[in-house]
């Protein structure tokens, strides 16, 4: 099974719009924290009432901003929840607003599973290591991704997720979940291409 990264930028509107929290002082709850070692793995979690504001009102079957993950249009989850893939659950309502006026629109807010998927840490820079046995992140801290490998890859049994290796920056998807996505043929998702661009963005997975 070949394994990619989701690659759109969190803030390019050149063809469809981007998204922000509407208020600045939106609910937050809990973040995900490793049951070995005590460190997060993840950020806060986004709570309902879930309200975004778009920067344009062309709006794709995704959008990506500055939360984490992305938010999904009715027809993605409608598809999704057909398809018998994996990784996607409890899909919040989300009130999207355009120039403060509610659109008229369904989208969603799925959590993505994140699992502890580890990875070949010799293709990571890190400025800190401090590993953990159960999520392999602990406390250490990596600067720059050259690829990811994974070290285990016939043990992952999810299309789409976060690994606790790498935290929540990077969404990772099968090679299942990127056909589904080419025959639907759903806007705004791109994924990562042969290229190693830098931690920031995206690349093909390798393992």
């Amino acid at each position: 099974m070949k394994y990619y990264v989701i690659s759109n930028e969190l803030f390019d509107d050149s063809k469809y719009a981007f998204g922000e929290e509407l208020d600045l002082d939106f609910n937050l709850g809990e973040a995900p924290i490793c049951s070995g070692c005590n460190d997060y793995i993840g950020g806060l979690e986004w709570l309902p009432p879930l309200e975004i504001r778009v920067s344009k009102k062309t709006i794709g079957d995704f959008i990506f901003g500055t939360y984490t993950g992305f938010i999904a249009s009715e027809r993605f989850k409608t598809s999704y929840e057909k398809s018998g893939l994996s990784g996607l659950y409890k899909f919040k309502d989300v009130d999207t607003y355009y120039r403060k006026k509610l659109i008229d629109v369904k989208y969603y807010y799925p959590e993505i599973k994140q699992i502890n998927a580890f990875v070949d840490t010799s293709y990571i820079e890190y400025t800190k290591k401090d590993f953990c046995p159960t999520c392999q992140q602990g406390a250490s801290i990596f600067s720059k991704i050259h690829g990811i490998h994974f070290t285990e890859p016939e043990k992952i049994d999810q299309d789409i997720f976060f690994t606790t290796a790498l935290g929540q920056g990077d969404i990772i998807i099968s090679e299942r979940f990127k056909e589904f996505l080419e025959k639907e043929n759903f806007t705004n998702i791109e994924v990562g291409s042969k290229n190693i661009k830098s931690y920031i963005y995206s690349f093909r997975i390798i393992h």
